[in-house]
């Protein structure tokens, strides 16, 4: 994808009059082994993406002719690892954007950071702090890193603030992800109890630095499309039960993995 190295802009991203165009019924490969581009601002399962999932994986074959992977195989592992990809492209994407607000913010007038806090900055600032979170508990909550990072940046529940309350604080609400297992809800939610039991030294004796804003469980649905290409048991079986057989395709579902809560981390 010719980066220079992992860190490095994504800067041969198809805009999208060319994905537009290439959805008009056109055959050819989107793209080639040697100019290969995806569309990271779409799931694996679009056409252009699907296209370049075929590329990726017959290029791959040719590369690796002792090879005794299938192509099927070699299609999926490409899927997983685009979803990395997906993810790296939003945080670029999102830090752009907030670094473009903050300089708007300024020639506007805002001055004090609390002024002003996009949605943007709460998914970064949650995923991050979950992030963090599960490495530190990496030794007794082996998994927890995985399921972040399998979710990624889309796959936190965003919040909705609804109005203020005593002493100018203000309560947010949790969209649910209706998508979304209640396995992985659980375990999202145990890595921010261990969050604030951090915070508190585990004796109500807080550390420095901003808390978390008050966030509620509400009956609000996201209205954003689910993420593919995750564990099955990501997803809710009333939601896999409820997709007709292209919409299970879609989904690009991959092996379960390991959710249980381990019994010493419980909090």
């Amino acid at each position: 994808m010719k980066r220079e190295n992992k860190h490095s802009p994504f800067t041969n991203v198809p805009n999208r009059a060319e994905v537009i165009s290439y959805m008009k019924g056109t055959q050819h490969p989107c793209c080639t082994a040697d100019n290969f581009r995806v569309d990271l601002n779409d799931t694996p399962a679009s056409a252009w993406n699907t296209s370049a999932s075929h590329v990726f994986a017959a290029s791959f074959r040719d590369a690796h002719p002792g090879c005794d992977r299938s192509l099927k195989t070699i299609f999926d592992a490409w899927v997983v690892h685009f979803n990395y990809l997906r993810q790296v492209y939003a945080k670029q994407q999102m830090v752009a954007r907030e670094e473009q607000a903050r300089v708007l913010d300024l020639a506007s007038g805002y001055t004090n950071e609390q002024d002003y806090k996009s949605p943007l900055a709460g998914i970064h600032s949650l995923y991050n702090r979950r992030l963090r979170t599960a490495h530190r508990h990496s030794g007794s909550y082996p998994s927890a890193v995985s399921v972040v990072q399998q979710l990624g940046l889309t796959g936190m529940s965003s919040d909705e603030s609804e109005h203020d309350v005593g002493h100018g604080e203000r309560i947010y609400h949790i969209t649910r992800k209706t998508w979304r297992s209640a396995a992985v809800t659980d375990a999202l939610r145990v890595l921010d109890k261990l969050h604030l039991r951090m915070r508190y030294q585990e004796q109500w004796n807080a550390t420095a630095g901003a808390w978390p804003h008050l966030r509620m469980p509400s009956s609000q649905v996201s209205n954003r499309k689910p993420l593919s290409g995750l564990p099955k048991n990501f997803y809710a079986q009333d939601y896999i039960s409820s997709l007709t057989s292209e919409g299970l395709d879609d989904l690009l579902l991959q092996e379960d993995m390991p959710l249980d809560i381990p019994q010493a981390i419980a909090v």
